[in-house]
C-alpha cells in the first residue's frame, strides 16, 4: 500500500511540476491536493482533477506576473526556450498537453480528468498544440506525440 501511495504522489509531483515549472509550489500543491483528500481512496483520476482546479484557482496571479516578463528571441532552439514557450501557454493548454505527453494518458482518460466530452478534449488539444508551435515558431520544430 506505501509503494501504491508514493507512486500517485510522484505522478502527481512530476504534474504538478509539468504545469507550474517551480517545484517548491508544485510540491505545496501537491501537500495541498494530498490533505485536501486524506482519508479517502487515492484515486489517481480525481486527485489529479483536484490538483488542475486549484491550480486553475492559482493562475491568475502567474498571468499577471507573465505579462512582466520580456518577448522570446526568434531564433531560439535550447531546451530552456521550449519550457518557456509551454510556460507562456496559458494554462489550459499546458493541461491539456501535460495529460498527454507527460502522463501518457489516453484522450478517453484526459477528458475524464479535465470532466469534459472526448471530442472538446481532442479540439482543446489542437489548439494547444497549435499555440506550442506558434510559441516556438522559428526555433526547431518540437514534435508531439499523439496518443490515441
Amino acid at each position: 500500500m506505501g509503494q501504491q501511495i508514493e507512486a500517485v504522489v510522484q505522478r502527481l509531483r512530476r504534474f504538478a511540476r509539468a504545469l507550474s515549472h517551480d517545484s517548491d509550489g508544485a510540491d505545496a500543491l501537491v501537500l495541498e491536493i494530498l490533505s485536501a483528500h486524506e482519508g479517502k481512496r487515492l484515486d489517481y483520476p480525481r486527485l489529479l482533477t483536484a490538483l488542475i482546479a486549484r491550480r486553475r484557482d492559482l493562475d491568475d496571479r502567474e498571468n499577471q506576473l507573465k505579462a512582466q516578463r520580456p518577448p522570446m528571441k526568434a531564433g531560439c532552439s535550447s531546451h530552456p526556450d521550449i519550457l518557456r514557450a509551454f510556460d507562456r501557454l496559458p494554462l489550459t493548454d499546458r493541461e491539456v498537453l501535460a495529460l498527454i505527453i507527460i502522463e501518457g494518458l489516453d484522450y478517453e482518460t484526459a477528458a475524464a480528468v479535465l470532466a469534459v466530452r472526448e471530442e472538446a478534449f481532442i479540439a482543446r488539444l489542437t489548439r494547444a498544440r497549435e499555440a506550442f508551435s506558434r510559441q516556438v515558431d522559428g526555433q526547431r520544430h518540437a514534435v508531439l506525440r499523439i496518443v490515441k
